[in-house]
């Protein structure tokens, strides 16, 4: 019998209702019969975990959704929209505990959506959107509670009631409509809005260790809805999900780089992008802004950014001030490139790498446009064969 911690650790294979699991050894102590939170939480994701489902009753996806919850100690929620009495059929070699629930997620035509310590299960585009959302209203709210000393808000200097996690549970056939009231009642606020949700009837479930605004979202969510705060009363009001949801950040590159741009444009179309200097801005979802955060990363452009189109074809926008030859080359350079000259040949006709150029501001233009309207004036001949640029002094 292996042991972990001084408790009996059973990695025996595991039969319930048609459903296989082969365990790999667990990355967490002891599984607790309540839901894991923090980092046994992230282990228990992390873990690797084989099923096979199909043809057999106790398939349904309702219950391979309570199969995993108990047998992972894992809250799993399913969104009411989604129906549960869809049949499972899969079968997956040990693979991280996260990936399966998200091929389990597509065998129901739903996304999957982790939100503090809650695995949620719902429509693609309400899983797409749910961290966001939080991440916006955890925005409203630190706007709110960080009024002057001398404000009278009824908001101020509640970010750590706010912010502490409760955990919240509820019985089968409880009523959504009371389980917002619990939520209100722990964190003292009231909730407008509550007698247009329609009347409906749960499965039992629970979220563990939850923030008042990942506790709203995820039972909001089921019915189309997040939630705005009242400015005047401690109240938060029902309001239907915006058709666009997205946080803007900003990322530090090359600065005025077309080529980065024009790259971050294709790999993420859904992602609205715009360059302000040595600035990326991004408008999109949490989940799309941490893959371009990681795209972004030095040396993951180079190999994440092929083009459809040759040189001769793409268009690029392009903005810099005083900036040398060499620096609007290698501005074209560093991303893939290629650039054909002679430094020492250029230099004998006057016309050095460290020469200034005063201003470009060009729009959507061929490369080769771009080329001839910056180096044209420096005596520069520009030409485009194949994929490559190459450049000469002219009357060579």
């Amino acid at each position: 019998m292996l042991t972990r911690f001084g408790m009996p650790l059973d990695v025996r294979p595991r039969w319930r209702f048609g459903l296989v699991c082969w365990l790999m050894l667990p990355t967490v102590s002891v599984l607790a019969a309540e839901s894991l939170t923090g980092k046994p939480f992230g282990a228990a994701l992390d873990q690797r975990i084989g099923g096979a489902w199909g043809g057999q009753v106790g398939n349904t996806l309702r219950d391979v959704v309570r199969q995993l919850t108990d047998s992972q100690h894992v809250s799993i929620i399913l969104d009411r929209r989604i129906d549960p009495t869809q049949s499972v059929e899969l079968t997956l070699p040990p693979t991280p505990f996260r990936d399966l629930l998200s091929a389990i997620a597509s065998q129901g035509n739903a996304g999957l959506s982790i939100v503090g310590n809650v695995v949620y299960v719902g429509p693609p585009d309400s899983a797409k959107k749910l961290r966001t959302l939080v991440e916006l209203r955890n925005s409203d709210l630190s706007k709110l509670t960080s009024g002057a000393p001398s404000s009278k808000s009824p908001w101020r200097n509640r970010t750590t009631a706010l912010t502490q996690r409760k955990t919240f549970a509820w019985q089968e056939l409880d009523r959504p409509r009371d389980l917002l009231l619990q939520v209100a009642s722990k964190f003292q606020i009231e909730i407008d809005g509550l007698d247009k949700l329609p009347h409906d009837l749960w499965a039992a479930g629970s979220l563990p260790q939850t923030t008042a605004t990942e506790a709203l979202s995820l039972l909001l969510v089921q019915f189309g809805s997040t939630f705005e705060f009242v400015a005047d009363r401690a109240a938060i009001r029902i309001v239907p999900i915006p058709k666009a949801a997205f946080v803007e950040r900003s990322y530090t590159v090359l600065a005025n780089s077309p080529v980065i741009l024009e790259a971050a444009r294709k790999r993420f179309e859904d992602v609205e992008l715009e360059q302000s200097g040595a600035k990326l801005i991004a408008r999109g979802t949490v989940e799309r802004q941490a893959e371009l955060a990681l795209w972004l990363k030095p040396g993951n452009q180079k190999t994440s950014k092929p083009t459809e189109k040759p040189l001769g074809e793409r268009r690029f926008t392009l903005k810099q001030r005083n900036v040398s030859v060499g620096e609007f080359l290698k501005t074209f350079s560093d991303y893939g490139v290629k650039i054909k000259y002679d430094a020492a040949e250029l230099a004998d006709k006057g016309i050095k790498l460290d020469l200034k150029i005063e201003s470009i501001d060009v729009k959507e233009v061929s490369v080769e446009n771009l080329f001839r309207e910056v180096l044209d004036p420096l005596g520069v001949e520009v030409a485009v064969v194949d994929d490559e640029i190459r450049l000469q002094p002219k009357g060579k």
